[in-house]
């Protein structure tokens, strides 16, 4: 059995699933100013558990309890450039100056193709190091030119980093970015800031399982709706600060059999609408608002986010995205989906019941009623199934609006998605490559938390890059996996 938790701003839902995925509990909770006290409610509401849990699954977006960055000394290996491109030039000037605006240069890193633009200043990197340790900061993010081919660079400077200030906490842009090194610079420091923020928020949950006596692996939702373990979440907090629309939009077409969509995530504060394409929430190609209002380039589904106060806008933002699906409906999601034309009763319509392009529903007859908790209700209940009760015969629960991000977690598997630039000289040597990037994908998604026996590939894209010598590639790998049984929170 699983669990997946779902934490909003003004509703928390828990969903209990056995190894086939069927729903054997389900709970609705009014949300806490606290996360672990939101998990703790929810896993309490759901009832005694009639057997052991293989995995908890929470998903929760930064927005809901914005943290204060820590300060972070950035530092590139580059050459030198304009100081209109230095570390940190197009960040707000509110985030730059909570980061506290330590940056520095040093010489060396690698071209895009992997040749070494110099040997690593470590005099350089030393002395940085100290002048941070002097100013108070401990926490670094590293970025060396050329990382994704050649991430050599940034481990030396991390080896001397840690030297000369043994208690840094590091992260590395080889593992956390793009391949661009502005974009791949900014989010390293962005993941670095928000180190805090993610201990605690683990530190949290991981209270809140042992309360409910629960001894099950933790994991967080990833932006894109996969999981990532409660390890590697602290590590790379930048890629699992805004899941919740992916993963109800997942949750959503699983519900309905569909694979393209626009869905409407209808929350308490906020409407979310974003392109689903042959199951996947479309990804955005260009750089979108993240954490502190720094622009990133993570390839997070793009999602187009309106107030609750302008809701008339909806129904334009709705058709505006349908033009990129012709042929696609319309689905529902969140506890205020019949706000906007979701059909009253649990549950879409079957797709031929879908007037296609319109954005409308038809409304089939039902007469079980949709659970109203949290803002927008009309009446505040808290919906619970406990599991040793009689089972609902509805194969995604009775609340399959108000819990589909949650459901999707207790089903989802872990899952990372690997970028890098390489260079061959011809179909062997780009094999070769190929082959080493996705055992690289593999071997990261076991770190990510899953089971060694369960990972696969999911995707492998490449493309010669046009601006660079012949024989030069972008890669994109996904990998995926079941969770890891065993690990106790």
């Amino acid at each position: 059995m699983r669990i997946g938790i779902d934490v909003g701003r003004a509703t928390s839902t828990a969903v209990l699933v056995d190894a086939a995925g069927r729903v054997l509990a389900e709970a609705v909770v009014d949300s806490a100013p606290r996360t672990g006290l939101c998990v703790r409610r929810a896993l309490a509401a759901l009832g005694p558990l009639p057997g052991p849990v293989g995995a908890v699954a929470v998903v929760t977006d930064l927005a809901r309890w914005p943290p204060r960055p820590r300060p972070v000394a950035v530092l590139r290996i580059a050459p030198g450039s304009h100081a209109a491109l230095a570390p940190l030039a197009d960040w707000p000037e509110a985030a730059r100056t909570a980061l506290g605006g330590l940056t520095g240069v040093v010489a060396g890193g690698s071209a895009v193709t992997g040749g070494s633009l110099g040997p690593l200043d470590r005099d350089g990197v030393a002395a940085f190091a100290a002048r941070a340790r002097d100013a108070g900061v401990r926490v670094f993010a590293v970025c060396a030119a050329g990382a994704p081919a050649r991430p050599g660079p940034e481990l030396d400077a991390a080896a001397v980093l840690a030297a000369t200030v043994p208690e840094a906490s590091l992260s590395l842009s080889y593992e956390t970015g793009a391949a661009g090194l502005r974009e791949r610079e900014n989010a390293t420091a962005v993941n670095a800031a928000l180190g805090g923020w993610a201990e605690e928020l683990v530190a949290d949950c991981r209270a809140a399982l042992r309360s409910a006596r629960i001894a099950a692996p933790l994991c967080f939702a990833r932006d894109d709706g996969g999981l990532v373990s409660a390890e590697y979440f602290a590590r790379h907090p930048v890629i699992a600060t805004a899941p919740a629309s992916a993963c109800a939009a997942r949750g959503a077409l699983a519900r309905t059999g569909l694979d393209q969509a626009v869905v409407v995530d209808a929350g308490a504060r906020s409407v979310r609408c974003l392109v689903v394409r042959d199951g996947e929430p479309e990804r955005s190609t260009r750089l979108l608002p993240g954490p502190f209002g720094v622009r990133l380039a993570l390839g997070a589904p793009e999602v187009v986010e309106t107030d609750g106060a302008e809701a008339a806008e909806v129904p334009a933002t709705v058709a505006r995205l349908l033009e990129r699906v012709p042929g696609a409906g319309v689905l529902y999601t969140g506890g205020r989906a019949e706000a906007f034309g979701a059909p009253v009763g649990p549950g879409e319509p079957p797709a031929g019941d879908r007037e296609r392009g319109t954005g409308r529903n038809v409304t089939r007859a039902d007469t079980r009623t949709t659970v109203r908790t949290g803002a927008g209700a009309d009446a505040r209940t808290d919906a619970r199934t406990g599991a040793g009760a009689d089972a609902d015969p509805a194969p995604h629960g009775r609340y399959p609006r108000l819990t589909d991000a949650a459901r999707h977690a207790a089903r989802a598997d872990c899952r990372i998605e690997v970028e890098q630039v390489i260079s061959a000289a011809g179909r062997a040597e780009l094999d070769q490559a190929l082959a080493a990037v996705r055992d690289h994908a593999l071997s990261r998604c076991v770190a990510a938390g899953a089971a060694p026996g369960s990972v696969r590939i999911e995707s492998l894209a490449h493309a010669p890059v046009a601006y660079l010598p012949a024989g030069v590639h972008r890669v994109t790998v996904r990998a995926a996996g079941a969770p890891a049984p065993g690990a106790t929170p």
